[in-house]
């Protein structure tokens, strides 16, 4: 009565609406997973604070990062992006958010970061001369990659401090 094609066109079609349903299923149950996980950054030293280039002003931090990032993770997450980066006001620019650091991780193992002396990955270079006297807040953000869904990002901001107000080397 009915050919091979159209009998293979209802089998596929069948399967394919059961994995879309499936998929979405997995991302509801992941939005209902909340996690709060304990997290502290601190300002170590700054380095050094000089000038780049003759226009614009640049520091080198030290940071301590203790983040236990392991109640993040849920049976549907496949990796984690962790970065650190500074928050600064400044008269030309009212959002200032230069990344200093990252990583990916990618199983629940190794989800528990703790460095006393991280040292940032990217330079800290302001768009003009103003990071002097600034008071800085450091940011530890995560991306959360599922393996089904969407990717949603979780942060927390501490405020650490202000920058030296005279150029060091």
């Amino acid at each position: 009565m009915h050919t091979a094609w159209t009998r293979a066109n209802t089998v596929l079609t069948f399967f394919a609406t059961v994995l879309s349903v499936l998929c979405v299923v997995v991302t509801v149950t992941d939005v209902f997973h909340k996690s709060d996980p304990p997290i502290s950054v601190e300002l170590k030293e700054v380095k050094r604070l000089v000038t780049h280039r003759g226009r614009q002003d640049q520091a080198a931090l030290s940071m301590r990062l203790d983040a236990d990032l392991r109640p993040a993770f849920s049976w549907n997450t496949k990796q984690l992006f962790v970065f650190v980066q500074a928050d600064y006001v400044t008269p030309e620019n009212a959002i200032n958010q230069v990344v200093l650091w990252d990583k990916i991780i990618e199983n629940k193992a190794d989800a528990h970061l703790k460095i006393r002396a991280l040292r940032q990955k990217y330079a800290f270079i302001d768009q003009g001369r103003n990071l002097r006297g600034l008071p800085l807040n450091l940011t530890v953000a995560w991306n959360v990659m599922p393996k089904v869904g969407r990717l949603f990002t979780r942060s927390k901001t501490f405020a650490v401090g202000t920058l030296p107000d005279e150029y060091t080397a």
